[in-house]
């Protein structure tokens, strides 16, 4: 049996593996690390701590909530107050193996990676973290959720982040992928010998940006007149939904505690739809009305990120669709901008 896993690898064929293999894997990690998952309640997909294996969601289908819950918590505490300093508060961070991660959400993640590569508390909690991300139907799950890029990159894999990845093919056996030494180190120690290690190789892919990201891009920086604006305006309620579900909003806000047993300072998350998110000194506003705010929100993803970062904001996930309570759709929108 030996000779002939030999001859399979010399060969370049990868070992398969099934479901049931892949939740003995997960059961070893269990024993090391905390594991967080998709997880269905009712009717309600979403990401929580996975208590039993059973309990994990092999769908692949899109969470309601998103992976950056996990990451940053809402309200985190940076510094107390001892005499009169400020001393920086170190997190505990345990051992955390974020599993069933889909694709659209790693690329998420791959854009948190970027802008948070200089941001000690995200460091330190990635450092901790294992990411084993998961295709339920690979490529055809990626190729169907995709709306803002022009073509399916075939070496998906090498532009996004990721420690150990787990896809299904139209056969129901499962490709084992490693994207990183840490992955690698694990899957050996944890007696997975088949898989096949993908370099990282950036964001952006080497035939550069993706065309159609630069199309919106260009129709958005001279779109701020367009009647899309003034007629979300009328019905947009500026609730801030969508960008508290969207997995690449990170925007924060910091404030300070005076509480004489608890003085420091913390960090929030925020929202640009919030009334006092672009607030300054006088009590002016540069975002002051609905459709200031909105047209923001899709500058941000659409102009500012790719100007940044050579990707897009927006990956495409639905979440804000979903979660928008007068069901404002950002892919009819966009497909608006581009006629």
């Amino acid at each position: 049996i030996g000779r002939i896993f030999l001859f399979f690898r010399l060969c370049g064929i990868i070992y398969l593996m099934n479901e049931i293999e892949i939740n003995k894997f997960l059961s070893r990690l269990a024993g090391s690390f905390f594991l967080f998952g998709p997880q269905k309640r009712g009717e309600v997909l979403e990401i929580r701590e996975i208590k039993k294996l059973e309990d994990l969601d092999w769908s692949g289908e899109i969470p309601r909530n998103t992976w950056k819950e996990v990451l940053f918590s809402s309200l985190t505490q940076l510094s107390v107050l001892q005499g009169k300093q400020l001393v920086p508060v170190q997190e505990e961070q345990p051992p955390l193996a974020c599993v069933h991660i889909n694709i659209l959400d790693l690329k998420a993640l791959t854009l948190f990676e970027q802008v948070f590569s200089r941001y000690p508390h995200y460091q330190a909690r990635r450092r901790s973290m294992v990411l084993v991300g998961f295709s339920a139907d690979w490529p055809n799950d990626y190729k169907k959720n995709k709306v803002f890029s022009h073509n399916f990159e075939e070496d998906v894999l090498e532009h996004v982040v990721f420690d150990i990845f787990f896809a299904k093919l139209k056969n129901k056996r499962i490709k084992v992928y490693s994207g990183s030494e840490k992955g690698q180190i694990l899957l050996e120690q944890l007696e997975v010998k088949d898989y096949e290690h993908v370099e990282f190789a950036g964001p952006v892919s080497e035939s550069g940006p993706d065309k159609r990201m630069l199309q919106i891009k260009e129709k958005m920086e001279k779109s701020s007149k367009k009647s899309l604006w003034f007629n979300l305006n009328k019905i947009c309620l500026a609730c801030g939904k969508c960008s508290i579900n969207c997995p690449t909003c990170f925007c924060f806000d910091f404030f300070d505690t005076l509480d004489p047993s608890n003085a420091g300072r913390n960090r929030c998350w925020t929202s640009c739809f919030f009334n006092d998110f672009s607030l300054v000194a006088g009590g002016q506003k540069e975002l002051d009305t609905v459709r200031e705010k909105i047209h923001f929100w899709y500058t941000h993803k659409f102009v500012r990120i790719p100007h940044e970062y050579g990707i897009p904001g927006c990956v495409s996930c639905g979440r804000c669709t979903r979660t928008c309570p007068v069901g404002i759709n950002i892919s009819k929108n966009i497909s608006k901008l581009l006629k």
